[in-house]
């Protein structure tokens, strides 16, 4: 059995993301190999409609973002909306990730403590500690509701 299906099983086994750390030490492959063989099982799932997406400490195997509404019909789930500040927070930590609350606040004039506890509570960002400093990124939920498989993937606009 190859890394590949050894990789794609054990994601599809577990409903929650499993450590970067724990799949590597379980393959005893480097974090560019694992890299290389994600890119790899995702070419392969992309027949089947699903990817693996993954952040710094995690990764997942989930369908990707096309399905979404066909699953959310299927399930009767109703999604949950963000408001306009979440969004601009969500905005503002995806694409200047790591960041500190000041500076998000910064950017937007405002205070943002509402909507970090909101995107928080649904599990789309997290805090990291970087030098001593409190600072979000964003999470594999995150990259799930987007529909990409890494935060590489959103575009860059400040060219």
């Amino acid at each position: 059995m190859d890394h590949q299906a050894k990789l794609v099983s054990l994601l599809f086994y577990s409903a929650e993301p499993i450590g970067i750390g724990q799949i590597l030490k379980t393959f005893g492959i480097s974090k560019n190999e694992l890299e290389k063989l994600k890119d790899s099982a995702n070419k392969s799932l992309e027949a089947v409609g699903l990817m693996l997406i993954s952040d710094s400490d995690t990764m997942q195997l989930t369908v990707q973002s096309g399905y979404s509404a066909l699953i959310e019909e299927f399930y009767k789930t109703t999604p949950q909306e963000l408001s306009q500040p979440a969004l601009e927070v969500l905005s503002i930590i995806a694409y200047k990730q790591p960041i500190g609350k000041s500076d998000i606040d910064e950017i937007r004039g405002v205070s943002s403590e509402q909507s970090l506890r909101n995107l928080l509570n649904k599990s789309l960002i997290k805090k990291v500690t970087k030098a001593t400093q409190i600072k979000f990124v964003t999470t594999a939920e995150f990259m799930k509701v987007v529909g990409i498989s890494s935060i590489n993937q959103l575009e860059d606009n400040n060219e």
